[in-house]
């Protein structure tokens, strides 16, 4: 008990006092903060080391409320203080809507969402980066799932989904959904939507598996876009996304393997890509509500095959320690070999251009209260 009132002590020290959760009836308040001390590695002209730069900053300050009006409704409002807000004001933060949906169930087999939210593609973007065992996704996640020049295949958009599940089938759970993304992407006006389903089921106990997929129509409605086979303005394309992720879970050890293939829109046409990583935590319980889990991720990831850069691999481990359940120390540090090309909307004056170099290596010190 004294450990962690010394552990909470640091933490206050740290971090500025939060109110915690407000419930009211069928309405709940909710605000969570993840806070991180981090160095950095400077990688130039593709694989060279020019320095490290650190910083304190704020990773993701949430605020959410959740309403359920009924018992088969429910309306759900997220914001977020978005991108790294620098503690020396060298970047600027903005307010970000997050999810804002209504959910209705007429019966476990049948739920409807309405609204902006999560796309069902990908177990790891699935999960909130409040609960993950490592507070970095990775490079398939980066480049893919979250986003691209034409929106995520994951991610969040704003659409309708169906979804429910079957628990005398494996415990089948299944999620149809379709989205549109944003008008403006990088500058660029364009348009894209996605047509995406999951299928998951648990045929042992503590033995979860799913499959994904995701179709894409994009086009241009304006903007030069730099590919070997350059994009037409106005004229459809789609691109498609495949995936599979396993979850065992037994006792106090945990294990997810994630994989996909499929298009790689950033490159353009005919450019496929392919990546997967696996990661293994184990809880170690050290009394009087504190818990240390030590993970480890082993990443692989190709963002062509028509490339002569060959598939990058990474390697990231983290070290969390939860204090009951509101507060998580993590020390976490990446690094990588190969290089990755990539769009950096950046470059050429803001006209955009790729860039070939590998991931940099960095370590930080994370703080997330949940409250």
């Amino acid at each position: 008990m004294r450990h962690k009132g010394i552990l909470c002590l640091i933490v206050s020290m740290v971090l500025p006092q939060a109110a915690m959760a407000w419930e009211f009836g069928n309405l709940r308040l909710r605000g969570r903060l993840q806070t991180r001390f981090e160095v950095e590695e400077r990688v130039v002209n593709q694989n060279e080391t020019e320095g490290w730069v650190s910083g304190f900053k704020i990773k993701r300050a949430r605020l959410d409320g959740r309403w359920d009006p009924a018992d088969w409704a429910r309306l759900v409002l997220e914001t977020e203080l978005a991108g790294s807000m620098n503690f020396s004001g060298e970047q600027a933060a903005a307010v970000e809507l997050k999810d804002a949906f209504g959910r209705f169930r007429v019966h476990p087999a049948l739920l409807f969402h309405v609204g902006h939210f999560k796309k069902p593609f990908s177990r790891l973007k699935m999960m909130s980066p409040f609960d993950l065992f490592l507070p970095v996704r990775g490079l398939l996640n980066r480049h893919a799932v979250t986003s691209t020049r034409h929106g995520g295949f994951g991610g969040r958009d704003v659409g309708a989904m169906v979804s429910g599940k079957f628990l005398e089938i494996a415990r089948l759970r299944y999620y149809l959904g379709v989205f549109s993304g944003p008008r403006f992407i990088d500058g660029i006006e364009e348009s894209n939507k996605d047509f995406v389903g999951r299928i998951q089921v648990r045929p042992l106990e503590g033995l979860r598996v799913a499959i994904n997929a995701s179709h894409k129509m994009y086009h241009f409605k304006e903007g030069a876009t730099l590919t070997d086979r350059p994009l037409t303005r106005s004229m459809k394309y789609s691109a498609n996304l495949f995936g599979a992720d396993a979850r065992y879970k037994i006792e106090k050890f945990t294990f997810l393997a994630e994989g996909a293939f499929g298009d790689n829109v950033d490159l353009g046409p005919g450019h496929l890509l392919w990546g997967f990583h696996a990661t293994a935590a184990y809880a170690v319980s050290l009394g009087d509500d504190l818990v240390l889990t030590p993970a480890v991720m082993l990443e692989l990831f190709d963002p062509s095959d028509q490339d002569e850069i060959g598939p990058a691999i990474r390697l990231a481990e983290a070290l969390n320690l939860d204090i009951e359940k509101i507060c998580r120390l993590i020390l976490f540090a990446e690094t990588s070999w190969g290089e990755v090309l990539a769009f950096d909307p950046d470059l050429n004056d803001g006209n955009g251009g790729f860039v070939s170099k590998r991931p940099a290596t960095r370590f930080f010190i994370q703080v997330n209260l949940s409250f």
